[in-house]
């Protein structure tokens, strides 16, 4: 079923940063090679109650959930897999996770091509025209 608080921000909005706390759990955390505000940017938002959040959002590289509570980037969680993966599909390729309703063309991670076809919630999306 749709969640609704699924979705918080539009993809390009950054939430204040809590500095030095988020980038340095960021920097501790993954091998870092973009920043945090880039990896906010690309990360699939995902719903996380364990992580006492307002929104989280998984950077799938390296499988860290950037969480923000009251407007502000806090920190940076090791996935522990406690996320609710309803509504979200697996790259066939890299097994990445993305959301099939927001993506189209290939995978954000690896760039494979995605399939035309997918369930997903007990919805089939079909991308391309096909019957």
């Amino acid at each position: 079923m749709f969640d609704p608080n699924h979705y918080v921000h539009d993809q390009s909005y950054v939430p204040p940063i809590n500095r030095p706390h988020a980038i340095d759990q960021w920097n501790d955390r993954t091998p870092a090679e973009l920043p945090l505000v880039e990896a906010w940017k690309s990360a699939v938002p995902v719903h996380a109650p364990e992580c006492d959040a307002d929104s989280t959002r998984l950077y799938v590289p390296y499988d860290a959930l950037l969480v923000e509570r009251a407007g502000v980037l806090r920190t940076v969680l090791h996935n522990d897999g406690r996320i609710d993966l309803n509504g979200l599909s697996t790259c066939p390729s890299c097994e990445g996770l993305y959301d099939p309703l927001r993506s189209s063309g290939t995978c954000r991670w690896c760039d494979a091509p995605l399939p035309t076809r997918q369930t997903t919630g007990g919805v089939t999306l079909v991308r391309g025209g096909e019957r």
